[in-house]
């Protein structure tokens, strides 16, 4: 089977470019199969967060879309007229490819690949929950508009949406058979060494941007605080908001318990190093840091955001599900696994049992069997 993704680049700090790597080096490795990534810019000076296998074809069809945006206003116009370049230099590869599936990673190539000229499954990854940009927009009819382009016209062009939640999938598209799920991988293979969860350390990851909501957390600790005096928050990550964080540290009196550590290249030595993991996010796709916390044996405390930690979290088995944005509730379930270490051990075996499941041999056989279901149906 021939396998083609698309999108931008392969390097960057972005979960993108990771994850698809993570996804095509898996399938090459299945006999039978000839896997290609395709990108518009790759983007030299930026890190390569995965590598990518001998075994999968790399071509750089050198559209350079944000080459000279720096230059002028005027220049990131010319760069969007650059889709025209991105087609033509697209539909040769793909003509002479041939492949089985096209995948749009969602990116730059996703309004293109309608309009290719192939015989091959079209497929469109949605890479954040659908309704991302009714949080992210300040005009709400333009998340509106982009949404009707996106979900009723340019679906068209595809065989299948995939979405990343079931929870997703069953509020927005509950009855549209266009649209389907399947979870992302986790990113790294669990080890024999894992948290023992007695560290008095509560830890949260994540960007300091509105998304993540690292404000409610810390409210939620002035009141853990007063049950568990001894124990800290650490939450590591950088970002706009750190002035406006650290005000509500100082104001909640917070400065010798709370600490924002700043950004870290090894998280996992850092979320071992702690007892439970939080996830305060106003909303998400699918979290991998929870999964990248419950493989090092965390127990998550999150809140019940759109989308993503209702698919992950065993609710009393791996973990707790806090109704979203009570900040009450959240400093409660917090302070039951403050205060038994049985509680956080249990939830902690049982969240790097739950990993498993999104193991990445089994996340591939899910798209072996979609990519087959559809080449049938073609």
């Amino acid at each position: 089977m021939k396998i083609v993704y698309c999108l931008n680049s392969i390097r960057g700090l972005g979960g993108i470019q990771k994850i698809t790597l993570i996804k095509a080096n898996a399938l090459a490795e299945i006999a039978g199969n000839e896997v290609y990534v395709i990108v518009t810019d790759n983007w030299e000076k930026h890190v390569l967060t995965q590598e990518i296998s001998p075994k999968v074809h790399f071509i750089n069809l050198g559209v350079n879309y944000y080459k000279d945006d720096y230059k002028s206003g005027l220049h990131q116009i010319k760069s969007n007229l650059r889709i025209f370049r991105h087609y033509f230099c697209l539909q040769k590869q793909i003509n002479q490819i041939k492949p089985d599936v096209i995948i749009s990673v969602g990116q730059g190539e996703k309004y293109i690949i309608p309009w290719l000229r192939t015989k091959a499954v079209k497929i469109r990854e949605i890479h954040f929950n659908s309704t991302y940009r009714h949080y992210t927009y300040s005009k709400k009819w333009i998340a509106r508009l982009l949404d009707i382009v996106d979900y009723k016209l340019n679906v068209h062009g595809y065989d299948k949406i995939v979405l990343l939640t079931k929870e997703d999938k069953e509020t927005n598209f509950p009855d549209n058979d266009k649209f389907t799920y399947v979870h992302n991988p986790l990113t790294f293979v669990p080890q024999s060494s894992y948290s023992a969860c007695r560290e008095r350390t509560v830890v949260a990851v994540g960007r300091l941007e509105l998304q993540k909501d690292f404000a409610s957390l810390i409210r939620a600790w002035q009141f853990v605080h007063q049950t568990a005096p001894d124990w800290k928050l650490n939450i590591w990550g950088e970002g706009s908001r750190r002035p406006y964080l650290t005000n509500w540290i100082k104001e909640l009196g917070l400065e010798d318990c709370v600490f924002l550590r700043g950004y870290t290249k090894d998280v996992h030595a850092k979320l071992e190093e702690s007892s439970v993991f939080v996830l305060s996010s106003l909303f998400e796709g699918l979290p991998l840091v929870i999964l990248e916390a419950m493989g090092c044996g965390l127990p998550v405390v999150s809140f019940t955001c759109p989308f993503g930690p209702r698919d992950i979290i065993q609710e009393g088995v791996s973990g707790f599900l806090v109704e979203n944005r009570n900040e009450i509730d959240l400093a409660n379930r917090i302070v039951r696994l403050i205060c038994s270490e049985d509680l956080r051990n249990r939830m902690g075996r049982a969240a790097l049992m739950r990993t498993k499941d999104f193991d990445i041999s089994i996340i591939v056989l899910r798209w072996m069997n979609l990519f087959k279901e559809e080449i049938a149906k073609k």
